[in-house]
């Protein structure tokens, strides 16, 4: 019977989110960013303050309005590492919130945390660790808890601790809790719950949040026989919800309560606090927790074998059963007709147990035609004692025969699932290596034309260079000596003619080999191809962020020649006024963002034909075994491309 109760108080358990970040309950709250937003002097200000109304509409889930405020902010990022990091921060808890989009949201959330991650203040671990936590919150989504445990563990916990941001670590410790008290861990998770009062009760948490977690404290307790450990818990959390009686976590206090009086045999007192939850249940509306208050009620009458009241519940639930699944259905009729044969009405009882029989699932077929006809041997004469026995000898045949052929269909059925799995992963085994040989095949014939190109690249550089450039700078000689002699018009521009050819000379030798990438590194290099290509019609906008110079020179050389591309492309075909490139080096990952602001690139063109500059650029990216996403920018026009390169540094 204790576990049927308890059954009643799982509704609770289901309605508390496992993961989750606390939003703010104070309702001047967004309109005090609001005017942030609208009246601050600086820029970064309004950008924080817009960022922080878009993850606040988010969890309000007003997505039209999340979105329109991470535009607004997004138009002060201006060249922030940090607002951009929080512009991904905030966009992706804007997106977990859409339906189908969790994998968005979690790029979103890693691009993030990649820049955050450079900036070592308590703030930017503060607000990790809330990315972290959405994270988990995703993870959870997929039904992949234990990772998302994991995280919490590894991740949250360690960056609320180095903000110094206990609420954070309370909050932090209270998921932790309730995941392991949804494993059927209860000693475990009590340690969690009393590491997270510790914490919480040391912060100024909100009254609602913090009641939720002392509720959740106390529903442990009481599956652990701490009822007197649970009182103070239910205790104080009703003190905390005196001013929020209308509230949903007031009627989870209450059936809490009710399941505390019931043990200490307080019966009157627990219908009485099951009552006033009924009550503020029905005034806000709120069908499923009224209707599962009612289930305990209905629960607690039976255990008090109070069937005729019981009864009466039963009847009243499934007047509100519409909108109720139908498994829940099947419950009730099932608990109405056990109701009205605990009162000997055997009539009603069999009314309710068709209606129980036609709902319930076909599997339980044969079970329920048993029940019905036990039932209906009730209202039989004494005649019929006989044929009921034969009955049943029949069934208990006929389900020992259907029972030894499920067992032997199940074997057979078992054997080929055997066989046909061992089949597939063959299959499945020589065409992934198959596919990975030619892979490997193909990276390495890129591998060698890509070198091939290079040195090919290098020698005619030179030849170039040392053989052609000094051949014209000896005609220029010779020619400039009979200009002395002979100053004509026609000899000067002969010579102005050749010293425009030594200089595109020297700019195709550069271009095919920068020798200020060998003589000084990649950043130099980069940098002196940017500023090569700002002109009056086109910014180019670069940060580099901890390029090593220990990277091997013929990648240096690939990364290069992939930005090279990148920055041509955009002056030939983008029509972009400004371009933002933005190049980090972490560990043996080396990261290229690029974003201009012209017409845009058409993905469907992308997949139909692939241009000279792009293969070249895919072949560079298959060579360091990477990544690239080319994509439109969000809510503005142009392209943003991202790459993704392993370097070895």
């Amino acid at each position: 019977m204790r576990k049927l109760l308890l059954f009643g108080l799982l509704f609770l358990f289901r309605c508390v989110p496992v993961f989750g970040q606390l939003q703010v309950s104070d309702k001047r709250y967004p309109d005090s960013l609001q005017n942030l937003a609208q009246h601050a002097g600086t820029d970064s200000v309004k950008a924080i303050a817009n960022f922080s109304l878009s993850r606040y509409w988010a969890g309000e889930r007003d997505t039209l309005k999340a979105s329109y405020f991470l535009a607004q902010g997004k138009k002060h990022i201006k060249n922030s590492h940090y607002l951009y990091a929080l512009y991904l921060y905030s966009a992706g808890t804007n997106v977990a919130y859409q339906n189908n989009r969790t994998t968005d949201a979690k790029k979103y959330l890693l691009k993030a945390d990649r820049i955050f991650e450079y900036i070592k203040t308590k703030e930017s671990n503060l607000i990790r660790a809330k990315l972290w936590n959405n994270y988990s919150i995703l993870l959870s989504r997929e039904n992949k808890e234990q990772e998302s445990v994991k995280l919490i563990l590894n991740k949250v916990i360690p960056l609320a601790r180095a903000a110094g941001d206990p609420s954070m670590e309370g909050l932090a410790y209270h998921a932790v809790a309730v995941f392991f008290d949804h494993s059927a861990q209860s000693e475990k998770a009590s340690t969690y719950y009393k590491k997270s009062i510790s914490l919480l009760e040391s912060t100024k948490t909100d009254d609602i949040h913090m009641a939720r977690v002392y509720n959740n404290s106390a529903r442990n307790s009481m599956t652990r026989d701490k009822f007197d450990e649970a009182r103070l818990l239910i205790n104080k959390a009703k003190l905390l919800l005196k001013a929020h009686t209308n509230t949903p976590s007031y009627i989870y206090l209450c059936a809490f309560e009710s399941f505390y009086l019931l043990k200490v045999k307080q019966y009157n007192k627990s219908l009485k606090a099951l009552d006033e939850g009924l009550k503020i249940a029905k005034a806000l509306n709120l069908d499923k927790e009224r209707t599962d208050l009612l289930n305990q009620k209905y629960n607690l009458l039976i255990a008090q074998r109070n069937y005729q009241e019981a009864k009466d519940i039963i009847l009243e639930i499934i007047k509100s059963d519409d909108k109720t699944f139908t498994e829940n259905k099947v419950d009730h009729y099932k608990q109405a007709y056990e109701s009205f044969e605990l009162l000997n009405n055997l009539p009603e009882a069999f009314k309710w147990l068709k209606k129980y029989a036609l709902l319930r699932d076909s599997v339980n077929k044969s079970k329920l035609k048993e029940e019905i006809n036990t039932l209906e041997i009730k209202f039989r004469t004494a005649e019929n004692q006989k044929k009921i026995a034969e009955l049943n000898t029949a069934n208990q045949k006929a389900n020992l025969s259907a029972k030894n052929s499920r067992l032997l269909n199940w074997l057979f059925g078992t054997t080929i699932l055997f066989i046909l799995s061992i089949l597939f992963f063959g299959i499945y085994y020589y065409r992934n290596q198959k596919k990975r040989a030619e892979q490997t095949e193909a990276i390495r014939l890129s591998k060698a034309m890509i070198t091939g190109q290079e040195t090919e690249r290098y020698r005619i550089a030179r030849e170039l260079h040392d053989g052609l450039g000094n051949i014209l700078a000896v005609v220029k000689f010779n020619l400039s000596d009979l200009v002395i002699e002979n100053q004509t018009e026609e000899l000067a521009h002969v010579i102005q003619q050749l010293d425009h050819s030594i200089s595109e000379l020297r700019r195709i030798a550069h271009d095919m080999m920068p020798e200020m990438l060998i003589s000084i590194g990649l950043e130099a290099a980069l940098k002196d191809l940017c500023e090569s290509l700002t002109s009056q019609k086109l910014t180019v906008d670069y940060h580099f962020i901890k390029i090593e110079n220990a990277i091997p020179q013929q990648t240096q050389l690939a990364i290069y020649r992939i930005v090279q591309e990148l920055l041509t492309n955009v002056v030939k075909h983008a029509e972009a006024k400004n371009v933002l490139l933005q190049c980090t080096q972490n560990k043996n990952i080396f990261f290229i963002t690029l974003d201009d602001d012209g017409k845009g690139f058409n993905p469907n063109l992308q997949k139909e034909q692939t241009g000279i500059g792009l293969g070249n650029i895919k072949s560079r990216v298959a060579y360091l075994n990477g990544k690239i996403e080319i994509g439109p920018r969000i809510n503005q026009s142009g392209t943003s491309i991202n790459i993704e390169l392993n370097v070895n540094a």
